[in-house]
């Protein structure tokens, strides 16, 4: 982020760009890089790669942590080819053996990637994993092995993964919904290679220790905003009426700020207030919950008492 200073001189607009590429770190988020880091890690040197799940509702930042962490890994040319050190796929629906590997040999350049057998597909995927020197495989949306329509689990795409597991030395990290650890409890060799796991929640209210982790992620974050003047999301009752509107979760909170700071921008200010908050909430997150009342009108009956 640029010095406040340089603020004064840039366009709403570079602003509003700023804010929109703000990414904000926590103590829980870290602990779950750094499983990850192990399995990439710790498997280069074990007999067996180390496989990690990693669960969450939707707006935990899941898909954020994996691609933070794959940028620290690009991929880069050299006279042999081209080496993809961390491959990641969103895996499609419906899931399927065939959709599977053509999807993970389109991410390696496969020009081919849809031709052929899946058992044909799959040896080349094989080659090109060896032949890109992939370290680190990441799977998002592991609930896409569950049938949405009939709720049953695809069991011939896990015994797919099963298999490319058992004959690669290569780590995998499953990214999901929690109902994908159904996934796993329905297959016994699966369950046995994914035994770590780790989930990542939304922020809580109930303890102290709750709401000062909470309170220290929005200190951050305003102090992250590309305006000239601190909007005290981290007082306790601004954090209190944050969090009621967002349920502690990541991605909306960052939805309402980013939001509220390019109305401020646009109205000639530098901080942002309730007011601004309250049609940022409008905007953002009502439609979400009709039936939940705007925490950041006057009128709002969660308090100073409530906040405490």
């Amino acid at each position: 982020m640029p010095n406040p200073n340089d603020y004064r001189h840039m366009s709403i607009e570079e602003r509003i760009r700023l804010v929109e590429h703000i990414y904000i770190s926590y103590p829980r988020l870290e602990a779950v890089i750094k499983k990850i880091e192990h399995c990439h890690n710790h498997s280069k040197h074990s007999a067996e790669p180390e496989c990690l799940l990693i669960t969450g509702e939707t707006g935990a930042g899941k898909t954020t942590l994996y691609k933070r962490y794959e940028q620290r890994f690009p991929r880069y040319v050299t006279e042999d080819g081209t080496t993809v050190p961390v491959l990641s796929v969103s895996i499609p629906v419906p899931a399927t053996n065939k959709s599977l590997v053509t999807t993970l040999l389109i991410a390696l350049g496969d020009p081919a990637a849809e031709k052929g057998t899946v058992i044909f597909q799959t040896l080349r995927l094989k080659r090109l994993v060896k032949g890109c020197g992939v370290e680190l495989i990441i799977l998002d949306e592991f609930q896409h092995f569950i049938d949405k329509d009939s709720r049953k689990i695809l069991q011939n795409v896990s015994d797919w993964l099963k298999d490319l597991l058992n004959e690669n030395s290569i780590p995998v990290v499953l990214i999901g919904m929690p109902n994908s650890e159904q996934i796993l409890e329905a297959n016994k060799q699966l369950k046995r290679r994914f035994a770590s796991r780790e989930s990542l929640a939304p922020f809580g209210w109930k303890t102290s220790c709750e709401q000062d982790e909470f309170r220290k992620f929005l200190k951050v974050l305003d102090g992250r905003l590309p305006l000239l003047e601190r909007s005290h999301l981290s007082d306790t009752e601004m954090a209190y009426r944050i969090y009621c509107a967002t349920d502690g979760t990541v991605a909306y909170v960052m939805k309402l700020v980013r939001r509220a700071t390019a109305i401020a921008l646009e109205q000639g200010g530098e901080r942002i207030t309730l007011e601004i908050l309250a049609r940022s909430y409008d905007e953002r997150l009502a439609a979400d919950d009709p039936e939940r009342e705007n925490p950041f009108l006057p009128t709002w009956p969660g308090g100073k008492d409530k906040a405490a």
